[in-house]
């Protein structure tokens, strides 16, 4: 969880896990956060009696477990069952509830890809990079009906980040590239640097700065490498494309103990990942 949840109900000794995210649910608060952060991410066949048996056993709140099973028999539609939860508890005021059942009403107002991009962000936000990239390809084989140029770069963007974040070098370079041309943000093109810097050695990736046209290009590449290097050194609370940012500051400075030490955990952490997305 992003914050500090205070948890006044009863603590589950077996915690609900949302299978496709893998996050371990243990508090009736803990599972309105979740479902308040992550509306996207819920699918209604996730709402079962798999979960209501949870909350009726490891929670102790029988009564809403009783509420949700004969709702979930009158109706088709996860948000009915979501409020249902919200609004029985104190985690959440009537307010904050009535703002998130606006947003469902918006949420169901955007477009296929709008509410594709949406889920595939949330997967990219938990690490889960084949469910994302897997969303982000489908995006771009409907490229030639998504009118807004801006949009579809940060699909490609954002595909680029999980396909650096698998180690698909290749396609993420193209894909940072792609997502210049079409956005025109920085971040794209800082992006593409990056993993020119990855892929290549400081002297390739001045030639390619200097390709690009930029204004300043000595700065420039200081800019890009003191960002490299200003990445976190705790690399196990980062995102696998942050890691590799701090494993490049070192290959390029020729550390390579650390830049080894360092890729054992990223590939770790791959190989981890793809077993759990695999199921």
């Amino acid at each position: 969880m992003s914050k500090i949840i205070v948890c006044t109900t009863k603590k589950a000794s077996v915690p609900f896990t949302f299978l496709n995210t893998k996050v371990e649910i243990y508090t009736y608060e803990e599972l309105c956060f979740y479902i308040y952060n992550n509306t996207v991410l819920i699918s209604r066949s996730s709402l079962s009696e798999k979960l209501f048996d949870w909350i009726r056993v490891e929670l102790d709140m029988p009564a809403l477990a009783d509420r949700l099973t004969g709702l979930a028999n009158k109706t088709a539609y996860a948000q009915d069952l979501l409020l249902e939860i919200l609004s029985s508890g104190n985690y959440y005021t009537q307010e904050e509830v009535r703002v998130y059942a606006e947003a469902w009403q918006k949420y169901k107002k955007l477009s296929p890809v709008q509410r594709m991009k949406l889920k595939a962000d949330g997967y990219l936000g938990y690490r889960r990079y084949i469910k994302a990239a897997n969303i982000y390809d489908d995006m771009i084989a409907m490229a030639d009906e998504i009118d807004n140029s801006s949009f579809l770069g940060n699909v490609y963007h954002n595909r680029a980040v999980a396909a650096a974040s698998n180690f698909d070098m290749e396609i993420a370079k193209e894909y940072f590239q792609k997502a210049y041309e079409l956005n025109g943000n920085p971040e794209s093109r800082k992006g593409y640097f990056f993993i020119v810097a990855m892929t290549e050695d400081t002297e390739t990736l001045r030639q390619e700065i200097h390709r690009s046209d930029i204004e300043d290009e000595e700065a420039y590449f200081e800019k890009i490498m003191l960002e490299i290097g200003d990445s976190k050194d705790d690399v196990r609370e980062m995102t696998i494309f942050a890691m590799l940012q701090r494993a490049v500051y070192n290959k390029l400075n020729k550390d390579m103990n650390d830049y080894d030490k360092r890729m054992d955990i990223i590939l770790t952490e791959l190989k981890d990942n793809f077993r759990e997305e695999a199921i």
